[in-house]
């Protein structure tokens, strides 16, 4: 009789021990959901929102993105409308990077690596750095402070730059 107190005892401590883990398994599971479907949530809103501004472009919003590369003191409120839509089209990728990295998905060099390849590109005229400037407020903090961190060291040029240094590169280079 002692023996068998004693086994169902330990018995008794082994299975609230397993039901504790299992409880817990439970609770890393469902905290592992709800940030997937947060995850999931946020890319259908920036999705949405994409879509919208693509709606905006229109059929050929180059000559709009030009000039508001080039002039934009120029742009009429429709051009900045679409020149605004171009220009959130880019952040918004560069917020869903950020997203992934957030979801564990995209590390924390991958995510700002994009961007360190696309900043001078993107945000190298003055339209684009007025238009982050304006509109920051609207994305995470830390995407905010490290676009911040690398737009200093972007020439309000280097949009324009980018295609004189691609078209040299072409000149130079015919293919035969």
């Amino acid at each position: 009789m002692f023996n068998s107190d004693r086994v169902n005892s330990w018995v008794a401590i082994l299975a609230n021990v397993g039901i504790l883990a299992g409880l817990v398994l439970v609770a890393v599971e469902l905290n592992q959901n709800t940030r997937q479907l947060s995850l999931e949530l946020m890319w259908q809103v920036n999705e949405r929102m994409i879509e919208n501004n693509r709606t905006l472009l229109g059929d050929n919003p180059t000559p709009t993105y030009v000039k508001s590369i080039m002039n934009p003191e120029e742009l009429t409120f429709e051009e900045f409308q679409v020149a605004s839509a171009f220009f959130f089209n880019f952040l918004g990728v560069w917020e869903d990077r950020h997203f992934l990295y957030q979801a564990g998905l995209l590390s924390d060099e991958e995510w700002k690596r994009f961007i360190d390849d696309d900043i001078s590109y993107t945000m190298g005229n003055r339209f684009a750095q007025e238009f982050w400037r304006t509109t920051k407020h609207l994305f995470e903090p830390e995407l905010v402070q490290y676009v911040d961190e690398k737009l200093p060291d972007v020439d309000t040029g280097a949009s324009y730059q980018w295609w004189l240094d691609t078209r040299e590169g072409l000149s130079a280079n015919p293919q035969e």
